[in-house]
């Protein structure tokens, strides 16, 4: 009998081993593979909560710091409407605080 023209590869204990050893391999490679990509979608929703948190934190800080700006520049303009509205309410009130700081600003400078 003629070795190229012998028998299938199945009858072939060399191929069958060949085969069995690969498809173990593969059973093999899968069993390490599974675990470690659960462990890798773990730690990739883990790292996608913890950005989405910090986003969040990081937003109110935003919020926050912009609406104490917001506050600060409108300061002054709430405080000169008001002494405007003291000054037309009070008139005598507010010439007499105006000679006391006066009075007292004159000292402290005069020494």
């Amino acid at each position: 009998m003629d070795k190229t023209t012998a028998s299938p590869a199945n009858d072939n204990p060399i191929q069958r081993g060949v085969e069995t050893a690969g498809a173990a391999l593969h059973s093999g490679i899968d069993k390490v593979a599974d675990p470690a990509r659960s462990a890798v979608e773990r730690a990739s929703s883990a790292a996608h909560q913890g950005i989405d948190k910090l986003a969040g934190t990081a937003s109110g800080v935003a919020d926050r710091f912009a609406d104490q700006t917001r506050r600060i520049t409108e300061a002054p303009a709430h405080a000169l409407e008001a002494s405007k509205s003291w000054v037309q309410e009070k008139p005598l009130e507010a010439v007499g605080a105006a000679l006391a700081i006066g009075f007292i600003l004159g000292r402290l400078t005069a020494r």
